[in-house]
């Protein structure tokens, strides 16, 4: 799910006029994006406080050398790699690989098309919602980031490679990975379609 309420060329005209140093441009790129950063940091690491302390990190560097910033062909795109790496800085190696995610603490609010709507009852929506939730709390930390960044964010193979640090190759293997690992942890999935249900999921 991409922020919403404005366009790409809407972000750069704001990141463009923050990097001359307005202040009311700097304060529209925060308040778009502070909650979607917020939901993404929580997923690489369930500490409240560091993911707060890592976003206020990163937009005071922001501000501090904005002067010395490109141009952004995708704002949302520098952002969350911006992010990431100020989270994993802030870890040790051993915890930031091996940090579970907890799919319980996540506040997803799935939309149905209306089509989809006639072929599946609000129940059954529901029920297989709930399963998939419980099943991803057994991915891998960084299989379980990778969809987020496919499914829920929708960045590109290569943008996702270039945020986790990783080759496209790569990426698309890790999400494979999970991919693979969901399909084999609940089989009955299947009759409504993992890909399906995934971007319904992660809308």
């Amino acid at each position: 799910m991409k922020a919403t309420g404005a366009t790409d060329q809407e972000d750069q005209l704001y990141w463009n006029r923050f990097r001359n140093g307005e202040e009311v441009a700097f304060s529209w790129l925060y308040q778009r994006y502070v909650r979607v950063l917020y939901s993404y940091g929580m997923k690489i690491n369930r500490d409240s406080n560091l993911v707060e302390d890592a976003i206020h990190d990163m937009f005071t560097d922001l501000w501090r050398t904005r002067s010395q910033l490109a141009e952004a062909e995708s704002v949302r795109f520098y952002l969350f790699r911006s992010l990431r790496r100020k989270i994993h800085r802030s870890l040790r190696p051993e915890v930031e690989n091996s940090q579970p995610f907890n799919a319980e603490t996540e506040h997803w609010q799935p939309t149905l098309a209306s089509v989809e709507a006639n072929m599946i009852s609000d129940e059954e929506i529901a029920l297989q919602s709930a399963r998939l939730k419980s099943w991803l709390t057994y991915l891998p930390a960084r299989q379980y980031e990778a969809l987020i960044l496919r499914y829920y964010q929708e960045f590109s193979y290569a943008e996702i490679a270039a945020i986790m640090n990783i080759s496209e190759q790569g990426a698309r293997n890790m999400i494979q990975k999970a991919l693979h690992t969901l399909r084999r942890l609940a089989l009955t999935i299947c009759l409504l379609g993992l890909g399906w249900l995934l971007n319904f999921f992660f809308r």
